[in-house]
């Protein structure tokens, strides 16, 4: 496991790819269990996993612009102290409430690890 301070600028824009991709996959998850009880909110994760896939589209061109097609093997899990998603979308029939509360606990943590990697990349573009 790395610290995240020990982490390459590659090695962030990697991470940040890998868990736009997941949460994209975790957002669906959600729609999927809620379709039948409550398809207005399933509609709005759909949304929320476009849109998560659009950012992994951004983040992924930057990458290859600045360092390649090849992505490194790490995710957030291999970066110790490094936000975790709880796999509560294995479940089925949660309540609305509860998946409110992990999208919303999803999203502060996102915004956090935006943060803490602004704070650690020297690339004007990649800051942004």
């Amino acid at each position: 496991m790395k610290n995240f301070s020990d982490l390459s600028e590659r090695e962030i824009l990697a991470v940040a790819i890998s868990s736009e991709e997941e949460d994209s996959r975790i957002y669906m998850s959600f729609a999927e269990d809620l379709t039948e009880r409550f398809p207005a909110s399933a509609q709005v994760f759909v949304e929320m996993a476009e849109e998560e896939k659009s950012h992994r589209n951004m983040l992924m061109q930057m990458y290859e612009e600045r360092f390649g097609p090849h992505l490194p093997p790490i995710r957030r899990e291999d970066v110790k102290g490094f936000i975790k998603r709880r796999p509560v979308w294995l479940s089925k029939n949660l309540p609305l409430d509860t998946i409110r509360k992990e999208a919303e606990t999803m999203e502060f943590q996102a915004a956090r690890f935006y943060q803490k990697a602004a704070e650690r990349t020297t690339d004007v573009n990649i800051r942004k």
